[in-house]
């Protein structure tokens, strides 16, 4: 059998796991299966954007460059990030493959027509439409969806995405393939149980927050367990500000950004999680949340029809009502124990390892593909 060759592989992605004004999922994602292509052999570099006090580096084997402006203006780095993109692409030679990562508002960076690389969309944000609505921009839907027509190559999270993908691009060549989950969070020991968890990157438009906490105020009175934000983000403030408005401050709490010990101390004294995004690609969390034993409480949006009945309860978009009326069915003691077990049970599917499998497995039929074409 022919010894498949080591790759050099470039990720665009606009978030680096040291980003203060970021560090989301998707950067996690990028060092998790990053550093597990370098110990399968493969060279791993990442483009991201610049933000105060970067520093280019090599980090658990994965090499990070930074362009961009690196202000303390996160959207204001995206744009710039977006614009400079096209001429790092073209600078890149000793690459095999070019993993994009979809980037917010418009998903689609064009990058295959900046190189001969192959380039790999990557369906991190893929919510034009409903950026173009926060925004109030609708011209960012048409934006995405002109872009891709220039990919070949998509490993979406979801049917879901498979859909969007093929009805704009009928030829294109795509591969599901989920986010993972790392170990560490099945070994986290449930404690006795103190509160209902929000976590998250504080941004009111996509993380629904705002919907959370009218649902909340509703049934205060009724539910057993005081809430709990966890993050920080663009909209502190204005939580801070609705909190006060809806007079929660004796049942709400903020406790800034949540990491490392500190994350798995609040995940393992949670009831559950309450997750009310608006709209997620595969959103990472509440992955991990599951793996610990948490079930969720969340709208019924595309970015979690990957997620079984049996561990999250989903209210219709975007009734509160309905959603408040879950907060207290996952109130009660026997219906959550049981949807723990499931999540736990649930979640052992995904792990990093079988992630990184499919994706360097992707990476080879992309490559073949390309050399038959050049043959013919």
């Amino acid at each position: 059998m022919k010894t498949k060759k080591k790759l050099s592989i470039t990720f665009l992605d606009f978030d680096d796991i040291k980003n203060p004004l970021l560090g989301a999922g998707q950067a996690r994602a990028t060092v998790e299966v990053g550093k597990r292509l370098v110990n399968k052999g493969h060279s791993v570099n990442v483009i991201s954007s610049r933000y105060p006090g970067y520093k280019d580096r090599i980090e658990n084997g994965i090499e990070y460059k930074h362009i961009g402006l690196g202000s303390r203006n996160i959207k204001l780095n995206n744009i710039i990030y977006i614009l400079t993109l096209p001429l790092a692409v073209r600078k890149l030679k000793n690459t095999d493959i070019i993993i994009e990562c979809f980037t917010a508002p418009i998903s689609t960076l064009f990058s295959p027509i900046f190189t001969k690389i192959p380039v790999i969309a990557l369906t991190t944000s893929f919510e034009a439409e409903m950026f173009g609505e926060v925004y109030h921009l609708p011209f960012l839907k048409l934006i995405e969806k002109f872009g891709l027509r220039f990919y070949k190559y998509f490993m979406p999270y979801t049917d879901h995405y498979v859909r969007k993908i093929k009805s704009n691009n009928p030829k294109a060549i795509v591969k599901i393939i989920p986010e993972g989950v790392g170990k560490e969070f099945f070994a986290i020991k449930r404690r006795s149980l103190k509160y209902i968890l929000f976590l998250g990157r504080l941004d009111i438009g996509q993380k629904g927050i705002d919907l959370l906490l009218e649902a909340y105020a509703r049934i205060q009175s009724k539910v057993n367990y005081p809430l709990i934000i966890a993050g920080n983000g663009p909209d502190e403030t204005r939580i801070k500000e609705m909190i006060h408005a809806l007079k929660l401050s004796e049942r709400v709490k903020m406790i800034g950004a949540t990491f490392g010990k500190k994350k798995n101390r609040v995940l393992s004294e949670a009831f559950f999680v309450a997750f009310p995004s608006r709209h997620e690609g595969f959103p990472l969390f509440s992955l991990e949340a599951l793996a610990a034993g948490l079930p969720l409480v969340a709208f019924d949006i595309p970015g979690l029809s990957w997620a079984k009945q049996d561990t999250v309860l989903k209210a219709k978009p975007f009734d509160i009502n309905q959603y408040s009326s879950l907060l207290l069915v996952a109130n009660k003691n026997n219906e959550i124990k049981k949807m723990s077990q499931n999540a736990r049970k649930f979640a052992k599917q995904f792990t990093w390892e079988n992630v990184v499998n499919q994706f360097e497995s992707f990476f080879y039929e992309v490559l073949d593909r390309e050399e038959k074409k050049h043959e013919n």
